[in-house]
């Protein structure tokens, strides 16, 4: 695609531009469109994240992700001027994505296992404190 390069004043028939490399790009909206969609894919993949902010988009603490890292479940690198750990935004997708699919087998299987009878009443009177 060959964008045309314009003076910074956009003109309001075609009000969509990009900047960059000190020049002003005008472009339809489709194509601006497109290139925020192309943006947007690019910088989630390669976005780093503390380990706080992998802690609110996994909604647990900061210390579970510690703990995710050093148990070698989330893999991380450490920055060399401060020694703060970083994940990747697409390794905690990722590891989201496993947890909630664990998560709907495991409700999967206690499902088929109630069906099976596997939680029968037996003994439940002994445990609520019932005596006969």
């Amino acid at each position: 695609m060959s964008l045309p390069v314009i003076d910074a004043v956009v003109r309001a028939d075609r009000p969509f531009a990009i900047q960059g490399y000190g020049k002003t790009y005008e472009m339809t909206e489709a194509e601006f469109n497109a290139a925020m969609r192309a943006a947007d894919a690019l910088s989630e993949g390669a976005r780093s994240l503390t380990t706080g902010e992998a802690a609110k988009l996994l909604g647990v603490s900061a210390k579970t992700v510690a703990r995710l890292i050093d148990a070698g479940r989330l893999p991380s690198r450490r920055l060399s001027d401060t020694g703060h750990r970083m994940v990747e935004y697409r390794d905690v997708v990722a590891y989201k994505e496993r947890r909630t699919r664990r998560g709907r087998l495991l409700e999967d299987a206690r499902a088929l296992a109630s069906d099976m009878g596997a939680y029968g009443d037996t003994g439940a009177g002994e445990a609520s404190g019932e005596r006969g």
